[in-house]
C-alpha cells in the first residue's frame, strides 16, 4: 500500500485561500481518489457528494508494522496550501475551462 495526498483546489467555508487535502492509504492513486469520493463528508465540499479531486501526490509507502490491506482515509480533511515536494503526481486533464474525469501524470515539478 502507498500513501497519497488527494487534493481539492480551494476550500469551502472560512478558508477559501487554502486547499482541502486528505491523506489516504491505497494500492494506487485512483483507489485513493475513489476512497475520498466515497467517504468524505459533503459538508467539506460545498455540499457536493462526489466532488472531483484536482490533484494526487504519491508521498510514500505504508510502513505500518501491522498493515491493513484495504484503502482508508488516514487524515483529513486538512486545510493547507497544497504543494508537490517532488513526489509523483497526477492532475485532472483540463479541456477549455472545464476539468475532465481523465488524469494526466505530471512530469518534473508541479
Amino acid at each position: 500500500m502507498k500513501i497519497y495526498e488527494v487534493v481539492f483546489w480551494g476550500s469551502f467555508g472560512d478558508r477559501p485561500e487554502k486547499d482541502t487535502i486528505y491523506l489516504v492509504r491505497a494500492p494506487d492513486f485512483l483507489t485513493a481518489v475513489e476512497e475520498v469520493s466515497n467517504n468524505s463528508s459533503p459538508n467539506n465540499h460545498d455540499g457536493k457528494q462526489f466532488p472531483l479531486a484536482h490533484a494526487v501526490y504519491e508521498i510514500g509507502e505504508d510502513l505500518s508494522l501491522t498493515p491493513e490491506d484495504h484503502p482508508r482515509i488516514l487524515r483529513g480533511p486538512y486545510f493547507e496550501a497544497a504543494y508537490n515536494r517532488g513526489w509523483r503526481a497526477w492532475q485532472r486533464r483540463i479541456v477549455g475551462p472545464d476539468y475532465t474525469k481523465d488524469w494526466e501524470e505530471q512530469t518534473g515539478s508541479s
